[in-house]
């Protein structure tokens, strides 16, 4: 196996001629630390025996599931996990667990809990999905998964979009990520359908920053918004801007995450690692970039062969792969990095254990077609046609990922 070390990585970070804001109010958004964190761990974990206990009833299945769910996150993080932000009022360590303490959170730990003891009815797998509310956007975008489906005549009215928030919530579903197309060429629909769903569920925007202005992030976290995954591929701007194909996205979208995180949201960056990205020894320039702006968390999103990269050679190799997962592991983890955003690096967990898309959540492209995730195009079945039947029920199909097989 091939050794990695960030050292030889480390090129000297070719700071961006950008302009960071830190009018941010950090009683509402911060890094827990020290006591307080050591207390919040505890804390979390008492609440899921907790539950576990009420659920569970049965002391010998009540301590096996609890050290199974424990195992899990473990194998998903590859260590234990340490970073976690305080933002108004909740506590948020991943991007795809509701924060803590919530009625979202427990209803997910208590649906973990019997996955584990016992079978699931249908009913009750899904506890996430990916909408993408719109078919337009201004990008071209060398990796959109979206390609085909895109700036074509609207599939989903406003009300249509309710309806199907309606149809999954029903279905259990406690944290909804609206994406596109570009979701903010339509964000006053959005935010309606945001305003809509955020009783049931949390509800997050992913977007390249287009049209994600300070008044836009204002009215978004009023309507119930929680968070915001802004797509920046590079650290330097007419290289991501290239990546785009747009003349000026990097400066809207680095404004765009100081309008997230001066709103409140829970705040992310999103980007593609492609072969050039990792062998050009952008992975730590560019994580010090995150830094610097502040956001909570990064999110390491391999290439695949499906959209705009169809039929291409783009699927990274073994040494990218495992640069990444040293990567993931050791700025998660060791205490050089502690002030850093942590890392998400969905490849690692997914390589070991399978992949909680298709088991847990699902992806609604523009078109309604519905597949196990963004990257993985299943389509078991369209939600248009579900939306035009008398009864609206969703079918009992099993979304399985291709790639990596389903977390049980």
């Amino acid at each position: 196996m091939q050794t990695f070390s960030l050292t030889a990585v480390h090129h000297e970070y070719k700071k961006a001629p950008i302009v960071i804001k830190k009018d941010v109010d950090a009683s509402n958004n911060a890094k827990v630390k020290g006591m307080e964190r050591s207390i919040i761990w505890l804390a979390i974990k008492l609440r899921i025996f907790f539950i576990a206990c009420i659920t569970l009833k049965k002391p010998v299945l009540i301590w096996r599931t609890y050290k199974a769910m424990l195992e899990l996150r473990r194998k998903t993080w590859g260590i234990a996990i340490n970073k976690i932000y305080r933002v108004h009022g909740r506590y948020y360590f991943n991007l795809y667990t509701p924060g803590w303490p919530s009625a979202a959170y427990d209803s997910l730990i208590k649906n973990e809990l019997l996955r584990h003891a016992k079978p699931l009815s249908a009913t009750d797998k899904l506890t996430f999905i990916f909408l993408a509310v719109t078919r337009k956007c201004p990008m071209r975008c060398e990796h959109c998964f979206e390609w085909d489906n895109l700036n074509k005549k609207e599939t989903f009215t406003q009300h249509e979009l309710k309806e199907i928030v309606d149809i999954y919530q029903q279905q259990g579903v406690l944290q909804i990520h609206f994406s596109g197309g570009e979701p903010l060429v339509r964000v006053h629909d959005l935010i309606e359908v945001i305003k809509h769903a955020k009783n049931k569920s949390e509800c997050y925007v992913v977007t390249s920053g287009f049209n994600l202005t300070a008044t836009n992030a204002a009215l978004l976290k009023e309507a119930g918004c929680k968070g915001i995954i802004v797509s920046i591929d590079h650290y330097i701007p007419e290289l991501h801007n290239g990546f785009r194909n747009h003349a000026d996205i990097f400066f809207k979208a680095v404004e765009g995450v100081q309008a997230s995180l001066k709103a409140g949201m829970v705040t992310a960056l999103s980007v593609c690692v492609t072969k050039a990205f990792i062998n050009g020894g952008h992975l730590i320039p560019y994580f010090e970039f995150a830094k610097t702006l502040g956001v909570h968390f990064v999110q390491l999103l391999e290439p695949k062969n499906v959209g705009h990269y169809a039929d291409k050679d783009v699927l990274l190799e073994e040494e990218h792969v495992q640069q990444l997962e040293t990567f993931f592991k050791i700025v998660n983890h060791d205490a050089t990095y502690k002030d850093y955003p942590t890392v998400m690096y969905h490849g690692y967990h997914q390589r070991r254990i399978g992949c909680y898309s298709g088991s847990r959540s699902v992806y609604i492209d523009s078109a309604g077609d519905v597949h196990a995730c963004p990257f993985c195009h299943t389509a078991s079945y369209n939600i248009a046609t579900v939306l035009k039947s008398a009864k609206k029920e969703i079918p009992v199909k099993e979304n399985l990922c291709p790639r990596y097989g389903n977390i049980v």
